[in-house]
């Protein structure tokens, strides 16, 4: 029985993205390990779906050089204990201290780029450290997937990882089956738009929250809800106070982390991201599969999920009156107009962006893998 490592910044990210690719492994009888830093969701992975986990000391919001550096070796101990035939990491710190210990000891390393994330988006000394940490670790990797053709360009021009070495793939996969159209939420004389992730700055909810407000001034009667963590973590993010602040100003609700996302998505009428970048963003794609119309910013990631005016509408980032006006656009439509576009979402989703296309890749490295390709070249045609 061989084992594979799995590797990201929080348990939760592993617990709710890569389950299917997870339970897949070990029911082909591979011993899986995960490792992350401790949370909640770190005993259900080994509970629910029987790995290993590891516990995994790192500072995620940190630039501080001696806990990376313990961060590194860390992932060698672990590596060097366990010996995995291949490792899978995921988020910014995981894809290059995880590599670098993967390549001391020879073992091949897959990463996936979910997005290139607050290091990319803003200039200044971390964002060169990033693109530098990435231009010597990813030259090491097996294979790197990213999941839209801007970031895979972005990638390719700054040096960052090979054209040889890059794999598009549909992020992490949509379970159509948990993820399907729902009759029509009872109706109610308020149109309900919801946000569904993180509460972060560059995720847009200022912008969202300002435009609800301009929504509200038109004459639109509607509500909002957040979904998603608080995470005081990161540096863009939402505290506590000024969430509790927009609930008694504006009346938007925020409903914390939800473990059945479906549930709450069959109660709304549109889902709205008015992020300042993304990978390819999971919370678009879900509700997309449930046949509900969405709203997002025209940046990559969203973009390659939303065709304006097919399967939802597009607006300006960081630019609430832009998203104000998305906003009554959506709640002016009659109801067959968003049913059309909800269906024209769905049918993206099923031929573009299944779970099982994103297993079948993982599948497909660990088949070229244990058929003897050779690991220094790095290269797998598509």
């Amino acid at each position: 029985m061989q084992n594979i490592c799995f590797s990201a910044n929080t348990s939760w990210y592993l617990y709710n993205f890569r389950r299917d690719t997870i339970i897949e492994l070990i029911n082909r009888g591979y011993r899986v390990f995960c490792i992350a830093p401790e949370d909640e969701y770190s005993q259900r992975l080994a509970d629910e779906f029987g790995v290993t986990f590891i516990p995994l000391v790192m500072d995620n919001s940190g630039n501080n050089p001696l806990k990376d550096l313990r961060t590194a070796w860390r992932f060698f101990q672990i590596y060097r204990l366990y010996k995995p035939f291949v490792v899978f990491n995921f988020t910014i710190k995981n894809n290059i201290y995880g590599t670098l210990a993967a390549k001391a000891l020879g073992i091949p390393a897959v990463n996936n780029v979910s997005g290139l994330g607050t290091a990319f988006i803003h200039s200044g000394w971390v964002g060169r450290i990033v693109r530098g940490l990435y231009r010597i670790s990813q030259p090491f990797a097996f294979r790197v997937f990213c999941q839209n053709c801007e970031d895979q360009a972005l990638l390719i021009k700054h040096r960052l990882v090979g054209a040889d070495r890059l794999k598009l793939l549909p992020g992490s996969g949509v379970d159509l089956k948990r993820f399907k159209p729902v009759a029509q939420p009872t109706a109610s004389d308020h149109f309900r738009f919801l946000y569904v992730g993180r509460m972060l700055g560059d995720k847009g909810l200022r912008e969202l929250v300002t435009a609800f407000a301009m929504v509200k001034k038109q004459g639109i009667k509607a509500k909002l809800q957040l979904v998603g963590f608080a995470d005081a973590k990161n540096k863009s993010a939402i505290t506590r106070q000024e969430l509790c602040c927009w609930q008694e100003q504006h009346g938007v609700e925020w409903l914390g982390s939800s473990d059945t996302i479906e549930d709450v998505l069959a109660r709304v009428d549109c889902v709205v991201l008015p992020s300042y970048r993304e990978g390819l963003p999971r919370s678009l794609l879900e509700a997309c599969a449930m046949a509900l119309p969405v709203i997002a910013t025209d940046v990559p990631g969203c973009r390659s999920v939303v065709s304006h005016n097919k399967n939802g509408i597009l607006c300006q980032p960081k630019d609430p009156a832009s998203l104000a006006e998305a906003m009554v656009t959506m709640a002016r439509l009659p109801g067959q107009v968003r049913g059309k576009m909800g269906r024209c979402g769905r049918s993206l989703v099923s031929k573009y962006f299944s779970q099982t296309l994103v297993v079948q890749a993982y599948l497909d490295v660990i088949d070229q893998l244990e058929h003897g390709k050779s690991y220094s070249s790095a290269y797998m045609p598509d």
